[in-house]
């Protein structure tokens, strides 16, 4: 694992984990309101893109830890800003959800180890598979969290269960398009080194995504 790799990243990988957050909360605040059955599934696809692309831009574990940490804490800023406790169920098991997705990824990692480099359909199939990982743990929210996971209607069939090709299905194209972003941000970056104004932008506008993302949740819950 190279730690100058990680710092140097440190940045874009803070900011990335600030827009799965701002995601999370822009798309689930929607998609919530409409009522939405494939909401969850939605959301777990696309919160692949960002686990993906911190991975592959530093090939380590850590900065996808980072993203996770940096999403949950963006749910814990919505219960804040809402009349409910940290431990309600809506809090916890969106928290719950991310966490599977990410040892979903983890561990379907692993299983490729370099071969995730190699060829895109490595990353179609550990997009295929973080999903079905994901999807088939989070039925176990109600032993974790106290809240248990939600149904399908008139059936006990759980929703995670019931959309899990719909998450599939996306996280198989946003697991290969985090790898594409991040090889062309690296590229970027690589070429902006030879200059002086790379390093700069790389110093401001990283914070900058943060604080607006923070900025955003907080107005939005507030007005």
């Amino acid at each position: 694992m190279d730690k100058n790799l990680i710092r140097s990243h440190l940045g874009i990988i803070l900011a990335a984990g600030s827009v799965w957050g701002l995601t999370e909360f822009a798309f689930g605040l929607g998609l919530q309101k409409c009522g939405v059955l494939f909401s969850g599934a939605i959301l777990t696809g696309i919160a692949f893109f960002w686990v993906s692309f911190a991975y592959s831009l530093t090939r380590s574990i850590i900065p996808v830890l980072l993203v996770l940490s940096i999403a949950v804490l963006f749910k814990l800023l919505d219960a804040l800003l809402l009349p409910v406790s940290w431990n309600h169920g809506s809090i916890l098991n969106p928290v719950f959800a991310f966490v599977t997705l990410a040892a979903g990824f983890l561990m379907l990692t692993a299983l490729f180890g370099n071969r995730f480099f190699t060829r895109p359909g490595n990353r179609i199939a550990v997009g295929a598979g973080a999903a079905l990982v994901a999807v088939s743990l989070f039925p176990l929210a109600g032993f974790v969290t106290g809240s248990k996971a939600c149904v399908v209607a008139a059936t006990n069939i759980p929703q995670s269960i019931y959309t899990a090709p719909v998450a599939i299905v996306i996280a198989m194209c946003t697991v290969p398009l985090g790898y594409y972003a991040a090889m062309r941000y690296a590229e970027s970056i690589s070429a902006g080194n030879l200059g002086t104004r790379a390093p700069v932008l790389a110093r401001l506008w990283a914070p900058a995504v943060v604080v607006c993302c923070l900025l955003i949740v907080t107005i939005a819950r507030l007005i």
